[in-house]
C-alpha cells in the first residue's frame, strides 16, 4: 500500500481558516503581555518566552507560522494565475483595502483618545495638526506601522497599532514569486528548495551576528531589513512543502519527531528559530490537512484572521487605556479578543469581502 501524502491532492477541506484565526488570537495574548508589563518585563512574564528561556514569545512563533502558510498559498495563488498582473491585483485586493481602513481608523480615532489630549473637537484639531501627515502616509502605503510613538504614551508599551509592521515583508515575499517565476523556479522545484537553504544559512549567519546587525535601523520607506531573512526564510518554506506536496509523506512517526525536536529545541537545546522552519512546517500542515481533524467549515460566516491582526494592537491599547487598573493579561486578552473579532467581522463584511469582487476567487487565493 502506497504511503499517503502528508497534503492530498484533493486539498479541499482544509484547517488553513480556523488555524490563522488561532495564530491571530495567539498574537493578541502575546501582545497582552507586551503592552500591560511594557518590553523589559514582558520577556520574564510572557509563556513563551519564559518557557523558551526567552529564545522566541507565541506571537513571533504565530508570525512565523503565518509566514509559512502564505508561502503554500501564495505560491498556488500564482500558479492558477491567468498572469503576473493577475496576480498582483488579486494580492493587492487582498491586502491594502483592509490595511488603510485599519490605519486610518487607529491614526484618526484610536491615536486620538489615546493621545492625552482634551477629548473635544478643539482638542482633535490640535491632534491633526501636530501628526506627521506626509510621513503617516507613506508608511500607510508601504505597509508600515504608523510613524509616530506619540499614542498611549501612558501604556508600559505604547503606540496605536505597532504589530501591523510585519504586513510590509509580506507584500515584500508575494513580490519575491514573479521573480521566482522569471528565474525559472516553477520549472525546477529544487530552485525553490535551494533558496530555501540560502536563506537558512543566512538567517543562521545572522542569529550568531555574523552578518546583518542592523536590528535596530528603520527605514521610512522599507521598514527594517534585519528582519527580511527570517521572513523570506519561512515563506519559503511553505513554498517547499507546496511545489513537493506530491512526494512529502504523511506519517504519524515524523510528526512526532518533529513535536519532539521542536520541544527539544524550545526546552533544552535552546535552537527553536533553526528547528521551527522545518519540524514546524511539517506538525502545521500535518494539521492543515489532518483526515480526522476538520473544521473545513470554520469561516463559513468570513475570513476574520486578517481583521484580528489588523485590529488587535488598537483595540488592546484602548481597552488598557480605559481597563488596566482592573485587568491582568489574561483578563486583559479575553476582553481583547471578542472585541478584535467584531472588528475583523465588520472589516470582512464592509471592506475586504467587497474588493475580493475584483479578484478571480479560488479555494486557495
Amino acid at each position: 500500500m502506497n504511503q499517503p501524502l502528508l497534503i492530498p491532492i484533493k486539498s479541499y477541506p482544509n484547517n488553513f481558516d480556523i488555524i490563522r484565526f488561532v495564530l491571530a488570537a495567539s498574537v493578541i495574548l502575546c501582545h497582552s503581555f507586551a503592552i500591560y508589563y511594557g518590553y523589559e518585563k514582558f520577556l520574564h512574564t510572557e509563556p513563551f518566552m519564559v518557557w523558551s528561556s526567552q529564545q522566541i514569545s507565541i506571537g513571533s512563533v504565530a508570525v512565523d507560522l503565518f509566514f509559512i502558510i502564505s508561502g503554500f498559498l501564495i505560491v498556488k495563488s500564482f500558479e492558477t494565475s491567468s498572469g503576473t498582473f493577475n496576480y498582483l491585483t488579486k494580492r493587492i485586493v487582498r491586502i491594502y483595502p483592509g490595511f488603510i481602513i485599519a490605519f486610518l481608523l487607529s491614526i484618526l480615532i484610536a491615536g486620538f483618545i489615546g493621545s492625552e489630549l482634551a477629548h473635544n473637537w478643539e482638542g482633535y484639531k490640535l491632534y491633526f495638526h501636530y501628526l506627521y501627515k506626509k510621513k503617516e502616509l507613506v508608511r500607510l502605503f508601504t505597509l508600515q506601522d504608523p510613524y509616530q510613538k506619540i499614542f498611549f504614551k501612558g501604556s508600559p508599551e505604547p503606540g496605536v497599532n505597532n504589530s501591523i509592521w510585519t504586513i510590509q515583508f509580506e507584500f515584500f515575499c508575494y513580490l519575491l514569486v514573479p521573480l521566482f517565476a522569471w528565474l525559472g523556479f516553477f520549472k525546477n522545484k529544487w530552485w525553490f528548495f535551494t533558496a530555501f537553504i540560502l536563506m537558512y544559512l543566512v538567517f543562521f549567519l545572522q542569529l550568531k551576528g555574523y552578518i546583518f546587525p542592523f536590528k535596530n535601523r528603520n527605514n521610512l520607506f522599507l521598514g527594517n531589513p534585519y528582519f527580511t531573512p527570517r521572513f523570506v526564510m519561512y515563506f519559503l518554506a511553505g513554498a517547499c512543502f507546496y511545489h513537493f506536496r506530491t512526494v512529502i509523506v504523511r506519517s504519524n512517526y515524523l510528526a512526532l519527531f518533529a513535536c519532539i525536536a521542536l520541544a527539544i529545541s524550545f526546552f533544552w537545546i535552546k535552537c527553536i528559530d533553526m528547528v521551527l522552519p522545518v519540524a514546524g512546517s511539517y506538525f502545521l500542515f500535518f494539521l492543515v490537512f489532518h483526515p480526522r481533524i476538520s473544521f473545513g467549515g470554520f469561516a463559513k460566516y468570513g475570513d476574520f484572521s486578517y481583521g484580528v491582526y489588523l485590529y488587535g494592537w488598537p483595540v488592546q491599547a484602548l481597552v488598557f487605556y480605559f481597563f488596566k487598573d482592573y485587568i491582568h493579561p489574561y483578563s486583559f486578552f479575553f476582553i481583547a479578543l471578542p472585541i478584535a473579532v467584531l472588528m475583523a467581522f465588520l472589516s470582512w463584511h464592509l471592506v475586504e469581502k467587497r474588493f475580493l469582487k475584483f479578484k478571480k476567487r479560488n479555494q486557495f487565493a
